[in-house]
């Protein structure tokens, strides 16, 4: 095992100062993540064993929305703003130790973001009905959780066919965009992605929102359905964007 430095030092190699664009998590998770990461490394963790934790955690933490009580919402957005620092360390044990460049950890790493949110979406929806006994509420967090899913797997699907059709060979314009499109790092890929990620991280921080209105159901009530009309629209638009950055041609056999 590699020697582990002091935090100082570790932060300089796990850390470098292009890699976030989201300030919540340069600004304050990076402040906690990287003394759980010096532990890890102590422990011998992989970076895969961390992403698997942070899974887990992540789904538990989402799944506590559900039953609707109080001190569920607020045991469970716990859960989840500390998946969010482990989701920071698996990347910087990863770093630390080569093996970054492995797309298996990036697989296990999205599972467990892609699994816990769209649990999340639904919890939500069954944590109000269980609250205030509204039964939209379950229909409207079901539609969150499927349809960002099925939306989301539709475009790297599609993406990913295309580009199997030409394997080495360059990717074409409109591939190179659409992957640029659907990858949000710097103001010209995205704009409005950019600018929400650079200022919050909007589901699992308006988790931690929601938890403390919960308190208050009519403000807890009144956050749920804001927040379900504006991701529908937000939806709506990233579809219609999907389609436009998706229009190119598929290279001929």
């Amino acid at each position: 095992m590699n020697q582990i430095p002091d935090i100082s030092r570790l932060r300089v190699i796990c850390q470098p100062d292009d890699l976030d664009i989201c300030l919540y998590r340069k600004l304050i998770t990076r402040r906690f993540s990287i003394y759980m990461t010096a532990l890890f490394l102590r422990m011998g963790l992989s970076a895969n064993c961390v992403s698997v934790i942070k899974g887990v955690l992540a789904c538990a933490g989402a799944a506590l929305f559900a039953p609707g009580r109080p001190v569920f919402f607020v045991a469970g957005a716990f859960l989840l703003q500390f998946s969010f620092v482990l989701d920071a360390c698996d990347g910087e044990v990863a770093r630390f130790t080569g093996s970054s460049s492995r797309a298996g950890g990036e697989f296990i790493d999205k599972i467990g973001d892609a699994g816990s949110r769209g649990l999340f979406y639904g919890a939500w929806g069954w944590g109000m009905y269980n609250l205030n006994g509204d039964l939209r509420a379950v229909i409207a967090g079901t539609v969150m959780a499927g349809i960002w899913l099925v939306v989301r797997f539709c475009a790297v699907e599609t993406l990913l066919e295309s580009l199997s059709n030409h394997i080495g060979t360059p990717a074409g314009q409109g591939e190179q965009k659409s992957l640029k499109m659907l990858f949000v790092r710097n103001s010209q890929r995205g704009r409005i992605e950019y600018l929400l990620s650079a200022v919050f991280h909007p589901w699992m921080n308006m988790a931690a929102i929601a938890a403390l209105l919960s308190f208050f159901p009519i403000l807890f009530s009144g956050l749920f359905w804001s927040y379900f009309i504006l991701w529908i629209i937000n939806t709506i638009r990233k579809i219609c964007s999907g389609f436009r950055i998706s229009n190119f041609e598929r290279p001929l056999q």
